[in-house]
């Protein structure tokens, strides 16, 4: 009965070493990459438990369940303190990709002013949510600071955590209380879906939704 999850686990753990490699390189190595590696197999193991073929391929499903895996172990530890806030904002950048679909550029005219626009849409996106995952509860930018960093970059950083935190209260009624009960809370995703009547997939989209409001916010004027 357990060859088929077997044959899973066994095509999975090359799927788990590249995904954290990915991570540790882009969290600068502060966490070894074999620390990463234990954090997502547990995820491993549900992936060859739970997958279905008839929803995902078996490589998006696994690649998504071990990297929020490692990303939510990473912010539980209080010895990757300061890597812990480089996760959240990973984890919010990568949310909102996902939120936002393969197909949200379809109806874009191709023009390259509208290419330019989107683009600089998607961009501001991005770098709003990673802002967001940085002064969020679980990596408050404040309460990390870099050693290196001199005075003027930490008072710049309080100043960013200020306005992110002032725009998200001018944000829609639903769109807030995700944005602030996932970020600032700490709460899950799934529980605030479930608590908002929606889907995950739905909550996914309208976390999306919020991030490109605040990204706008954050966008230079033009």
């Amino acid at each position: 009965m357990r060859a088929p999850e077997d044959r899973l686990i066994a095509e999975g753990l090359e799927l788990l070493h590249l995904v954290a490699k990915r991570i540790a390189r882009r969290l600068g190595r502060r966490i070894p990459v074999e620390d990463l590696v234990a954090l997502g197999h547990p995820a491993l193991l549900e992936v060859a438990r739970t997958y279905d073929p008839g929803r995902s391929t078996f490589e998006a499903y696994a690649k998504r369940k071990i990297r929020w895996a490692i990303f939510d172990g990473i912010r539980r530890e209080t010895r990757w303190r300061s890597a812990a806030a480089r996760a959240s904002a990973l984890a919010a950048s990568a949310r909102f990709a996902e939120g936002r679909g393969a197909d949200d550029d379809a109806d874009v005219p191709a023009t390259q002013e509208a290419y330019a626009a989107r683009l600089g849409g998607l961009l501001a996106g991005h770098a709003a949510a990673m802002a967001l995952g940085l002064v969020s509860a679980h990596g408050d930018v404040a309460a990390v600071p870099d050693a290196a960093d001199s005075p003027e970059e930490c008072a710049s950083r309080a100043q960013l955590a200020q306005f992110v935190r002032d725009a998200v209260r001018e944000l829609p009624e639903r769109e807030r209380a995700l944005v602030e009960r996932h970020y600032f809370a700490g709460e899950r995703f799934d529980q605030i879906a479930q608590d908002l009547g929606i889907s995950k997939s739905w909550a996914s989209r309208l976390h999306s939704q919020a991030i490109e409001r605040l990204g706008e916010r954050l966008r230079p004027a033009r």
